[in-house]
């Protein structure tokens, strides 16, 4: 599989992604006010496909807002930094979660590639607030952003 196809494709998978970012980025109120943020990036979804989306997630209302619960947490990424010289990676994260999002690249990039055909990255590297992403191809660079691009839709990228 062709990993511009993939970046160009916004799968079940990526829509999963959408809206727990979405739900833990926000105070989320009501199902409508998720489905507006998920027009806004692109996604017009049903609110009946949303409500199976929701339940599927282990999405629940508590206190009155939505709220992921019984699942991994993939902490937010601030932004994502590029090297296009050496074909490194830099995301920066709230102190503390470097190694928790460095384990989500790990498990879904690295240690089953399965998932997407040779994709490109060696390894990552976290400190405390800070993961660095070794490519394999420096040339593969703006790609392995768009694939990122997909599963955190929110980042800002500083050149």
């Amino acid at each position: 599989m062709n990993i511009n196809s993939v970046a160009m494709k916004k799968s079940k998978n990526s829509i999963d992604v959408h809206i727990r970012n979405i739900v833990q980025q926000f105070e989320i109120k009501e199902q409508a006010q998720l489905q507006k943020l998920l027009l806004e990036e692109g996604l017009d979804i049903p609110q009946a496909t949303l409500s199976r989306y929701i339940k599927k997630l282990n999405i629940i209302k508590i206190s009155g807002r939505y709220q992921v619960i019984g699942t991994k947490h993939v902490p937010t990424i601030l932004n994502i930094k590029v090297s296009e010289d050496s074909g490194l990676v830099v995301l920066h994260t709230h102190p503390g979660n470097a190694s928790a999002l460095a384990v989500f690249f790990d498990e879904k990039y690295i240690h089953y590639p399965s998932v997407i055909n040779h994709f490109p990255i060696l390894g990552s590297i976290a400190g405390d607030d800070t993961v660095l992403l070794i490519l394999k191809y420096r040339l593969s660079l703006k790609e392995v952003v768009e694939i990122i691009k997909i599963d955190f839709p929110y980042i800002n990228q500083d050149e």
